[in-house]
């Protein structure tokens, strides 16, 4: 299943109307309304109704619809959990919950907007490690603080990087990829979702490990970047859409980005087995709201989640795109996060890396 053609149930959404608010039916007070209605729907489905609109009416999450920024281009790495797990939450919930895409800035502009949302449980934001900690880390002066200007709620799975080239480069291992660079240096390039994401740092930490001078060219998305790989404009790429992307012979994977193999794929070498430096950054996708989030909300997201990443279709489907499923929930996720800004942290200093 190619990432750039997911479908799920939940709704998708480029730019909604901030002043959409589509309330549900409230009781009526008249006695005889309750009558006429359980007539109209009969036994539990009346029921339901009712209760869903007692719920509404007293103010309980989720009343109305709720937004769920991903703040990248549709159909790159960072939509797939996010649509996932909003399909799910519409089920539970029974409730519909918006993906709204808000690319810019390698997922600043997306995270500001929640950032400065209502903390009330209707505006979250789907994100990863790239957007909301080497954004943190590399920015100066940083445009937030991913534990205090944010609600950590869930982690819904691992990153698994892979290092992908254009399918007509003649390389067959990460090896012959540095041999090539160092050979012609200038010549080739590589892309990532955009300056200050995830697969820049990684870019950034390669070059500076092996010695190799390989031309950042950012795109708008991981989804725009592969497709300037298959054109052959783009040589090289480090993120998880270029395995389901490599079925059609115009993206290679060479190595897997990590310490043990893909166990979807376990002919699929690590980079060092393939002859490349150990790359010690380990990224994941979550779940945010803005700062102040009520317990109680977070508490049902949470529930949710985990009740989500047990359907064994969901599991099967993030491992076949090498996104282990590995949900942590917010406490356990907030310490994943300052793991994950110490990590970053290091390695930008280790390699001196600077992406302004």
């Amino acid at each position: 299943m190619s990432m750039g053609t997911l479908e799920t149930r939940a709704s998708v959404v480029r730019e909604p109307d901030s002043t959409d608010r589509a309330d549900g039916a409230i009781a009526p007070a008249d006695p005889n309304a309750r009558r006429r209605i359980l007539g109209a729907f009969g036994g539990l489905g009346a029921a339901a109704v009712l209760g869903r609109a007692h719920a509404q009416a007293a103010g309980a999450w989720p009343a109305r619809p709720v937004t769920v920024v991903s703040p990248y281009n549709p159909g790159g790495t960072n939509d797939v959990p996010a649509r996932i797990f909003a399909e799910g939450y519409e089920r539970i919930f029974n409730q519909r919950f918006i993906v709204s895409n808000r690319p810019g800035a390698a997922g600043i502009v997306g995270s500001k907007t929640v950032m400065s949302a209502p903390a009330d449980g209707y505006t979250l934001l789907s994100t990863n490690i790239g957007a909301m900690i080497v954004q943190s880390i590399t920015k100066r002066p940083p445009p937030y603080h991913p534990t205090k200007d944010f609600t950590p709620i869930v982690k819904f799975v691992d990153t698994l990087n892979y290092v992908g080239v254009t399918g007509d480069l003649p390389v067959k291992s990460v090896a012959d990829l540095i041999a090539l660079a160092k050979k012609e240096p200038g010549r080739l390039n590589y892309t990532s979702s955009g300056i200050g994401a995830a697969g820049h740092l990684i870019g950034e930490l390669f070059k500076a490990l092996t010695g190799t001078d390989i031309v950042h060219v950012p795109a708008k998305g991981s989804a725009d970047g592969v497709m300037e790989m298959k054109a052959g404009r783009i040589h090289v790429m480090f993120d998880p859409l270029v395995l389901p992307q490599s079925t059609d012979g115009k993206v290679r994977v060479l190595a897997v980005i990590g310490a043990a193999r893909d166990p979807m794929h376990p002919n699929l070498p690590t980079i060092v087995e393939s002859g490349g430096p150990e790359i010690p950054l380990d990224g994941w996708f979550g779940l945010f709201g803005p700062a102040g989030m009520p317990a109680d909300v977070v508490a049902k997201i949470e529930a949710a989640s985990k009740t989500i990443i047990e359907d064994p279709a969901v599991k099967s489907k993030f491992m076949a795109l090498g996104l282990p499923p590995v949900l942590s929930g917010a406490a356990e996720f907030r310490a994943r996060i300052d793991a994950s800004m110490k990590q970053v942290g290091d390695v930008v200093a280790k390699a001196k890396i600077v992406l302004d």
